[in-house]
């Protein structure tokens, strides 16, 4: 977790108890809790409902509802909606309340504030949790996933926002978007540069809060992506053709003959779409002075998820941005270092 999302997890959940200072604790007959009249959130999907329903069976309501008296042994939820839902739905007769009279403009104001820091301070802290469970499975994404019920796509994005510097925090902390694949991409131009980084965040904090934050996110993306294969090309063309006429050759790293038979065996091609993991190999690896040379010569060293063989105990490695420079290497000599 970085300095700037670990600041930033501490200011939004200071914010929110400054709004439930004066709050009074309260378990409450559900029965006796109505939704918001002003609610702003319309839409309540099932799907995510269910999921939070069973955790509630499991864990119970870890965080009250934020709610005033409204007469007559009533409470109206200003912020919870959404775990009241659950909660009904998970068979709970009480809530834990934190009550605290309030006006109505008071209590919209309050709304507003709590719901927008709630759902980035439950993004953030979720970020962080899938970012544990990767480094403890050891960057296999796919494990992860089962463990969440999610896809490998889903928890690529939320370790990238766990990797969040100050652009992704400035877009949470401003409430400029809670868009989870937005701050994913962010995060990933973060640490990949900077300056366009702050550029695009600048692009998503001018632009109409009714704008989708995700099309200018992937129209920025897209035109960085061309931009690049541009530079590329153009970068290659002064390149001179020598024996290989114009094409890279594949470098032959030094296999002896001590070296296990899956050292030797050929590159496959993987698709565009598949994710990589930044990784480092262990120094006190046999092969960490190759491994050394590799990434100083090709670039940065990426795991390569579609052909990772754990029940082999050897994972392929690429060099660079390229299939050309691959390598096998001991599963468990590999660290984990970001996802891309």
């Amino acid at each position: 977790m970085t300095t700037a999302l670990k600041s930033s997890i501490a200011r939004l959940g200071n914010k929110l108890n400054d709004l439930k200072k004066d709050a009074q604790f309260v378990m409450a007959p559900i029965d006796s809790c109505d939704r918001y009249s002003r609610q702003i959130r319309t839409v309540f999907a099932e799907g995510p409902l269910i999921e939070l329903s069973e955790s509630i069976i499991e864990n119970g309501i870890l965080e009250p509802l934020l709610a005033r008296p409204i007469g007559n042994g009533r409470y109206e939820i200003i912020a919870g909606e959404r775990r009241m839902r659950a909660a009904r739905m998970a068979g709970l007769k009480l809530l834990p309340l934190m009550v605290k009279e309030m006006s109505d403009d008071v209590a919209y104001k309050i709304h507003l504030a709590e719901n927008n820091h709630r759902e980035n301070l439950s993004t953030l802290e979720l970020a962080v949790s899938v970012q544990r469970d990767v480094e403890a499975a050891n960057g296999m994404l796919e494990k992860v996933a089962s463990q969440y019920n999610k896809t490998k796509s889903w928890i690529s994005k939320m370790y990238a926002i766990a990797q969040g510097g100050e652009s992704m925090v400035e877009l949470v902390e401003e409430g400029i978007t809670a868009d989870r694949a937005v701050l994913a991409a962010v995060s990933s131009l973060e640490r990949k540069a900077p300056e366009k980084a702050k550029v695009l965040t600048e692009q998503l904090k001018s632009a109409p809060s009714k704008v989708n934050k995700r099309h200018i996110t992937e129209g920025f993306m897209k035109a960085d992506k061309t931009e690049r294969a541009k530079q590329a090309a153009s970068e290659g063309k002064g390149a001179g053709a020598g024996k290989s006429g114009g094409k890279p050759a594949t470098d032959k790293a030094v296999v002896t003959a001590s070296e296990p038979a899956w050292r030797k065996k050929p590159a496959i091609e993987r698709g565009d779409s598949e994710i990589l993991i930044t990784v480092e190999l262990s120094p006190h690896s046999r092969f960490a002075t190759e491994f050394a040379d590799l990434s100083k010569k090709y670039g940065k060293a990426r795991l390569v998820i579609s052909e990772r063989h754990p029940e082999q105990a050897y994972a392929v490695v690429q060099f660079g941005n390229t299939a050309l420079h691959r390598r096998f290497y001991q599963a468990d000599e590999l660290r984990l270092l970001s996802v891309q």
